[in-house]
């Protein structure tokens, strides 16, 4: 990006608050799928004063269980904290807590989607969009505003308060496009944390060689469309640094065009969180990647910290 793109896109910058009504929030609530309406609302700690982030949890626990379960935690890309709820309508990760979902996960998962506080901030009107206090606000490009602290924060509060019923070696990380960004940066911010990480279409951000090195030994699967606009600048030299240094289990899937599971084009090629949400199988049952065919809940959960 330019100088006169990025300044065109911050002067055309209104609140977020005036894009959407009470009234369009209150209609999207009351639309949500039985799955997505299995997930209750929580907020995540301040972090020196600054705005705490909400997250939303699936959770697999009944009455007066003692099982303990593996947590998912899922990212979501740019635009999708605009409003409360948000990340739950704009994918189907919704589908991780269906009961053919759930079972894959030997029986049960904590599904834990954080939300960005998009809200508070600013959104481009022109050009490409742009949301201030997305996760991306933490770039380089887009300095000044990361919620990293606070991400982490609600994560920790998470698995403290579900300490019972939560199994510390199988927590996971997946996010998508700004979430994929931040997908690398709460690996590097929490290295003890998480037993696998999946960084899907990450947007602006290929890591350095100690950021590498920090994340050697994390099992990864990078997941991108060839056709992407962000495979080139940024997936691709990820992906290529990775093969050179990456100690750990190390999958790479890159899709020739990206589709839904009944085999029709995405809205998007940058959309390659679809299959990932259908766990990586196409409606037929054939993996979307033959190289992997058991799916992406079954990697998950072939690793353990």
């Amino acid at each position: 990006m330019d100088k006169a793109e990025k300044d065109a896109i911050l002067a055309s910058m209104v609140p977020v608050k005036d894009t959407i009504s009470p009234a369009e929030v209150e209609a999207l609530l009351a639309n949500e799928t039985p799955l997505q309406k299995c997930f209750n609302n929580r907020k995540g700690p301040s972090v020196n004063g600054s705005p705490a982030i909400d997250y939303h949890v699936f959770s697999p626990v009944k009455a007066a269980d003692t099982k303990r379960y593996p947590v998912l935690v899922w990212l979501h890309g740019m635009s999708q904290g605009r409003c409360f709820r948000e990340p739950l309508r704009g994918t189907e990760v919704a589908n991780f807590a269906s009961p053919a979902f759930q079972e894959k996960f030997d029986g049960g998962a904590y599904i834990v989607v954080p939300r960005a506080n998009e809200d508070l901030g600013t959104m481009a009107t022109v050009g490409r969009f742009f949301y201030s206090h997305a996760w991306l606000s933490g770039t380089k490009e887009w300095d000044g505003n990361s919620q990293m602290p606070e991400l982490a924060a609600a994560i920790r509060q998470f698995l403290d308060e579900e300490a019972a019923n939560v199994d510390l070696s199988r927590v996971y990380l997946a996010g998508f496009s700004a979430g994929g960004y931040m997908t690398w940066q709460t690996l590097l911010a929490m290295p003890d944390v998480f037993a696998a990480a999946a960084p899907i279409c990450h947007a602006l951000y290929v890591p350095t060689k100690a950021e590498l090195e920090a994340m050697a030994d994390v099992p990864l699967w990078v997941i991108c469309g060839e056709k992407d606009g962000l495979y080139s600048p940024y997936v691709l030299p990820t992906i290529e640094a990775l093969r050179e240094t990456h100690r750990a289990d190390l999958r790479v899937t890159v899709l020739e065009s990206v589709l839904e599971p009944d085999r029709t084009p995405a809205k998007s090629e940058h959309h390659s969180w679809v299959p990932v949400t259908f766990d990586m199988f196409y409606g037929d049952g054939a993996p979307y990647d033959g190289q992997y065919p058991e799916g992406f809940i079954a990697w998950l959960m072939g690793h353990k910290k």
